[in-house]
């Protein structure tokens, strides 16, 4: 299986931050001064590897909890 290489383009689009090439991407971005860019064109826009196994959201409306105090 071949691996692809990183290839960002300078438009306005999605990208996949759990890319394993997302912050190689990031730094030619950088570089080259582009104010936007996406994935679209690059072979692993798909792939999910780095995505966490926990939950990224909460699913109540309060993301917080009260601790009583020990008054």
């Amino acid at each position: 299986m071949k691996k692809s290489e990183p290839n960002p383009t300078p438009e306005q689009g999605s990208r996949n931050v759990f890319c394993p090439h997302y912050s190689d991407c990031l730094d030619r971005v950088i570089e080259r001064g582009w104010m936007s860019w996406h994935c679209h064109l690059c072979g692993e826009r798909f792939n999910q590897a780095g995505r966490p196994e926990f939950a990224l959201s909460v699913n109540h409306s309060v993301a917080y909890y009260d601790l009583r105090s020990g008054n």
